[in-house]
């Protein structure tokens, strides 16, 4: 974005247009945030990803004004490149270090979506070619095939049984993202073809998974016994709260959680257990039973099979 300069000042020219220019252009980057944000939430992201993944991209504008970009219709390579350097010197406002390298890649991840919707919306083109930094994936708690039926035991014996069996066959049994199971609506339960469709699914790529007998029984009861009885408007929401709204992932969490403390597991209860827990274990048992990576990935929803190695900490080369 434009610049004054002494070269400016030297030879007499009018500081007024400068200026009026500058804050057309932080006016332009203001439309643009909105509209990524608009964006980010038709593709299907959750509410926290849509309003912080625009504010993140704040500094970005600033340094594009200060290095002199005035558009964004070509941003050149050595420019973003700048942008990243900055970014790896940035220490943690709450820790003081430098920041973690995942938080950098979610950096990169978040330039290289807002230049999808540039592209997308005929706004401009960013020339990314940041490489991702290296990062060792953590371990994650892996729920064992007794300790899933612990959990299902543990559901209650009334319509919030129901509720109950529901998301845990949504969330181990299809293996669904938080956010996944959250937007789905009644109809994307497709019970005659054994199918969820997931909708609005992470880097907007809709897919369906398929869920076996056990699984059909149980949203057949809870929208016959459970759902009808809590919704008395048009609420198309799929789980539905005691009032009748759509559930959180918050609300959704907790009642894993009290599934948890209901088990006669210490260990369970010692675990650190959240919805993503479920996903990676049915994801490890599919695995187990003999189903190909590759079908896996379909199952998870992942781009790439090499995603799929790490959310399963493989090692060996496809």
């Amino acid at each position: 974005m434009a610049r004054i300069t002494a070269s400016h000042a030297s030879h007499g020219e009018s500081k007024t247009p400068q200026v009026k220019t500058i804050i057309d252009i932080e006016k332009r980057s203001e439309r643009l945030l909105a509209g990524y944000q608009e964006w980010l939430g038709i593709i299907g992201y959750a509410a926290s990803s849509v309003k912080t993944l625009p504010q993140q991209l704040q500094p970005f504008f600033l340094h594009l004004k200060e290095s002199g970009i005035q558009n964004l219709e070509l941003v050149p390579k050595e420019i973003i490149r700048s942008y990243y350097q900055t970014l790896k010197r940035r220490r943690s406002q709450l820790t003081g270090e430098l920041l973690k390298n995942s938080t950098l890649n979610g950096h990169i991840r978040n330039l290289n979506l807002f230049s999808n919707y540039l592209e997308e919306t005929g706004q401009g083109s960013l020339q990314l070619d940041l490489k991702y930094e290296r990062i060792e994936p953590a371990e994650k708690a892996v729920l064992s095939l007794y300790e899933i039926d612990q959990m299902y035991s543990a559901c209650s014996e009334g319509i919030s049984g129901l509720r109950e069996r529901a998301i845990l066959s949504l969330y181990y049994g299809c293996g669904l993202r938080s956010q996944e199971g959250i937007n789905l609506n009644m109809n994307d339960i497709l019970l005659d073809k054994q199918l969820v469709h997931v909708r609005k699914a992470k880097n907007s790529r809709a897919r369906y998974v398929p869920f076996v007998a056990n699984q059909k029984q149980d949203f057949e009861l809870y929208l016959q016994h459970c759902r009808n009885q809590l919704v008395k408007d048009e609420n198309q929401a799929l789980l539905v709260s005691n009032q009748g709204k759509r559930m959180s992932s918050t609300a959704v969490s907790k009642v894993l959680k009290s599934l948890i403390e209901r088990t006669e597991s210490e260990e369970l209860k010692n675990k650190k257990i959240g919805l993503h827990t479920l996903r990676h274990s049915i994801a490890t048992h599919l695995l187990e039973s003999g189903m190909g990576i590759e079908n896996i990935s379909q199952f998870l929803g992942h781009q790439r099979i090499r995603s799929t190695q790490t959310y399963l900490h493989l090692s060996y080369e496809l």
